[in-house]
């Protein structure tokens, strides 16, 4: 049971230091959707930009951004994870957050009323992992609970009756559920056992289940236990294993399995030989992945550039996009490609009709990764009466605590230019940091608990 705060947090102030503007590197959660694009930056911000039919961006308006645009105040949240017209985000406290279209129930509030600002859903604050698709929803509990919510035509909320839901709705009765990702019109997971499961469309074979026939609840394919991560895209699917290899299935017409083919498979099949793939991301038509050497590859379709390889003709394998080695996650949307880099600074090309890219342009798509300046960085403290944890000593010189009456779920330190410099779990409530690495000057800590969040200012002797 998670213990509610004694006092209400109070925003002091918002800090802008005049010697040290934000660059580039600063965003550390990124989602793509069809047409938009959801970003969290280090401060715990939350930011949007691009289509905005139906309320997507969540700013109030349905009008289209081409820069990113801060939602809201709040500095707690935690993922994001972008649907066709409709968004869904997740807070440090474990809420679950909603806003965008809905006239199937994809938003999880009971209506079918669109929302162009974040509502919650419901009241539990356990929800672990979202997933947006085209026009529903599946999430993970941290009990390990599968949950959906929406369109239902193809069986793809996986409650069994293809009549869909709009609220949160347990799919069976399994509790070890462990990752998810929503295609389109399709579903993958995997349980703590290693197994893999899929369900809904299933035309091109997406499921993987050697039939292109459509299942309204989750069925197991194959029958390995290695499967470690999974990736739906518009009609195919990729998942990883945990000896590092690829593995694709489903719809191939643009060669985005990147099997050196364009037949469409109803197995998982390997993708090369080789063993060091980290995480995979895809789009409508086409595939993004990094290897465990920071290198960025791409697959299929490329008519708007949206494989970053500087050419707009389609790829059947996996072609190595630029020569970079620092590429550190991945996101697409139709065709519009993210990533953020080791040092948090974003990058993203491809489609650009309604200003996803977030470049300030809209029509121009980009063949290249273009770096996407950062917002203003700014922390927000609490009062000292409300503050219910502490750092010492500050100034620092070797080490650095941190003591807090709530568990510490995440800590984040960046420097004054919002460049992240490490990130770690402590799941305690006391913790400490080595600072004696970094160069003498300004830092901020942010420091993520399950009811709240903080950034504080940090000197480095």
């Amino acid at each position: 049971m998670k213990i509610a705060l004694r006092h209400k947090l109070i925003v002091l102030s918002t800090l802008l230091l005049n010697h040290c503007f934000a660059s580039a590197q600063c965003f550390q959660e990124i989602g793509g959707g069809a047409l938009h694009t959801l970003a969290i930056k280090g401060d715990g911000t939350l930011w949007a930009w691009g289509r905005n039919t139906g309320g997507a961006l969540g700013n109030g308006t349905t009008s289209d951004r081409n820069v990113p645009t801060q939602i809201g105040t709040a500095n707690n949240w935690l993922a994001v994870s972008a649907g066709a017209y409709h968004s869904h985000a997740l807070k440090t406290d474990g809420t679950l957050w909603a806003w965008g279209g809905n006239s199937y129930g994809q938003l999880g509030d009971g209506t079918s009323t669109t929302r162009s600002i974040p509502v919650q859903i419901g009241t539990d604050t356990n929800w672990r992992a979202i997933s947006g698709g085209y026009l529903h929803t599946i999430a993970l509990k941290a009990d390990g609970t599968l949950w959906a919510w929406g369109y239902d035509y193809y069986g793809q909320t996986g409650l069994g009756t293809n009549l869909g839901a709009a609220v949160p709705t347990q799919i069976g009765t399994a509790n070890n559920w462990s990752a998810i990702s929503a295609g389109s019109h399709h579903n993958l997971a995997i349980k703590t056992d290693g197994t893999l499961w899929a369900w809904g469309f299933n035309i091109y074979g997406q499921l993987g289940n050697g039939t292109p026939d459509d299942k309204n609840a989750p069925i197991q394919v194959g029958t390995d236990t290695h499967w470690s991560l999974v990736n739906a895209g518009h009609w195919h699917s990729h998942a990883l294993k945990t000896d590092g290899t690829l593995w694709a299935w489903g719809s191939n017409y643009f060669g985005q399995l990147g099997d050196a083919t364009n037949s469409n498979k109803y197995f998982p099949i390997q993708i090369g030989t080789s063993t060091d793939w980290s995480v995979i991301a895809s789009g409508w038509e086409y595939t993004l992945a990094i290897k465990t050497d920071h290198t960025l590859w791409a697959c299929g379709s490329n008519h708007n550039g949206h494989l970053g390889d500087d050419t707009t003709i389609d790829k059947n394998v996996l072609t190595r996009v630029g020569t970079d080695t620092d590429w550190n996650k991945i996101d697409a949307g139709a065709e519009h490609s993210l990533s953020i880099k080791l040092d948090g600074s974003l990058w993203d090309w491809g489609d650009n009709l309604y200003g996803q890219l977030g470049n300030g342009q809209i029509n121009n798509f980009k063949k290249i990764p273009i770096s996407i300046t950062c917002p203003e960085l700014s922390t927000v403290t609490l009062s000292s009466f409300d503050k219910n944890f502490k750092i010492y000593p500050n100034p620092a010189r070797h080490d650095l605590n941190i003591e807090a009456i709530y568990n510490i779920i995440q800590i984040t330190l960046t420097d004054c230019n919002g460049r992240i410099i490490l990130t770690e779990l402590p799941n305690n409530t006391n913790t400490t940091l080595n600072v004696n690495y970094l160069q003498t000057g300004i830092y901020f800590l942010r420091i993520a608990f399950e009811n709240g969040s903080s950034v504080e200012k940090i000197i480095k002797e």
